[in-house]
C-alpha cells in the first residue's frame, strides 16, 4: 500500500515537472514547423504558450513549486521503499540503516544513469557546446560522494549484524560474504565503492570516455545491489531443507530485457520529437557563449590588439 502512495505521487510529479519544462521549447518548435499536422500537434502539446511576461512568470512559480515538491519526495519515496524491508523481521533486510542508504543509493544510479544517456545524446548529437566537460566533471563529483556514502552504509550493515550479536543476523551476512552467492557482493561492492573512487583523479573525472565505461559500472553495481538485498537475504532461511539456489528463469529474463526495450524505446521517440536539452533555458547562456558573441569579442580584442601596437609605435617614434 505505502509504495502505490508513494511510486505514483513520485511518477505524477516527476512527470509534471518535465512535462512543464518542455511547454517553451513545443512553443519554439511549433512556430518553426513547416507542416500544419506537426504546428497542430506542437500547439497541443505547448498550450498556447505565447513567451508573454506573464506566461514565464506563471512558469517559473510553478518549476518552484514542483521543485520544492520534488525534493522530500525524492527522500520519502526511497524512505517508504526501504521500509518494505527494514520493517520485516528477516535477517538481513531488519536494518535502521535501510532509509538514508536507498537514498544515497538512488541519487548514486540515478546521476551514473543520466550520465550514460548524456555521453551518448553529447556525442550523437554534437552537444560538446552545450553539455561540457565541466557538467560532466561535476556530476562525476556527485557519483563519488553517493558512492562513498552508500559504502558506508554497506560497511555499517555489517558492523551492526557483528555488534547485535544475533545468531541469524551474523549468519545472514555470513552467507552473504561467503557462501554460494560471494560473486554477487563481492561484484556490488567493487561496483558501487571501490570503483567510483578513481574519480578523485581530476583527470579521470574529466575523461569522457572513463566516465561513459564507469556508469555502466556503477549501473551493473546497483543492479547487484538489489540482487543482493532480495536473493542473498532469502536463499538460507532458518530451515536447511528449503535452502537453496535461485537462478532465473526464461520469463523473468525475458521481462528483464523487456524492460531495457521499453525504456529506450520511450528513450529514442523522445530524442526524436522532442528537444533533449531545454532550447529556453539555453537561451540564457547563449550571450556569453553563442557564436555572434563570441565574433564581436574577437573584434574586439583584435581592435585593441592593434591599438595597443598603435601606441607601442607611437611611444617608441
Amino acid at each position: 500500500m505505502w509504495d502505490v502512495f508513494a511510486i505514483s505521487t513520485y511518477f505524477t510529479v516527476s512527470l509534471l515537472f518535465w512535462y512543464s519544462g518542455l511547454i517553451p521549447d513545443f512553443a519554439t518548435i511549433r512556430d518553426r514547423a513547416k507542416t500544419k499536422l506537426r504546428k497542430l500537434l506542437y500547439g497541443v502539446a505547448s498550450f498556447g504558450w505565447t513567451g508573454t511576461a506573464k506566461n514565464w512568470q506563471r512558469h517559473e512559480a510553478l518549476s518552484l513549486v514542483l521543485a520544492g515538491l520534488s525534493t522530500p519526495l525524492v527522500l520519502s519515496v526511497h524512505t517508504i521503499v526501504s521500509f518494505d524491508f527494514a520493517t520485516s523481521v528477516i535477517p538481513g533486510w531488519h536494518t535502521t540503516i535501510f532509509p538514508p542508504y536507498f537514498v544515497a543509493g538512488a541519487i548514486f544510479s540515478g546521476f551514473a544513469m543520466v550520465q550514460t544517456l548524456l555521453v551518448m545524446v553529447r556525442k550523437i548529437l554534437h552537444l560538446e557546446d552545450y553539455i561540457t566537460i565541466g557538467h560532466i566533471e561535476a556530476m562525476n563529483k556527485v557519483i563519488v560522494l553517493t558512492g562513498s556514502i552508500v559504502g558506508t552504509a554497506y560497511l555499517t550493515e555489517l558492523f551492526m549484524s557483528w555488534y547485535s550479536a544475533v545468531l541469524y543476523e551474523k549468519a545472514a551476512f555470513q552467507w552473504r560474504i561467503l557462501g554460494p552467492y560471494w560473486w554477487s557482493y563481492w561484484a556490488m561492492m567493487t561496483c558501487n565503492v571501490v570503483s567510483p573512487q578513481l574519480f578523485w583523479f581530476k583527470k579521470l573525472r574529466r575523461n569522457v570516455v572513463f566516465t561513459f565505461v564507469m556508469s555502466i559500472v556503477v549501473n551493473i553495481g546497483m543492479w547487484f545491489e538489489r540482487f543482493v538485498i532480495i536473493v542473498t537475504s532469502l536463499y538460507r532461511d532458518y530451515l536447511p531443507s528449503s535452502w537453496t539456489y535461485y537462478s532465473p528463469t526464461w520469463p523473468e529474463m525475458g521481462f528483464y530485457i523487456g524492460t531495457f526495450g521499453l525504456f529506450f524505446t520511450c528513450f529514442f521517440l523522445f530524442s526524436k520529437y522532442f528537444p533533449v536539452i531545454a532550447v529556453a533555458e539555453i537561451k540564457f547562456v547563449v550571450k556569453t557563449s553563442g557564436e555572434a558573441q563570441k565574433k564581436r569579442m574577437l573584434a574586439i580584442d583584435e581592435q585593441s590588439t592593434e591599438e595597443f601596437v598603435h601606441q607601442q609605435e607611437h611611444a617608441h617614434h
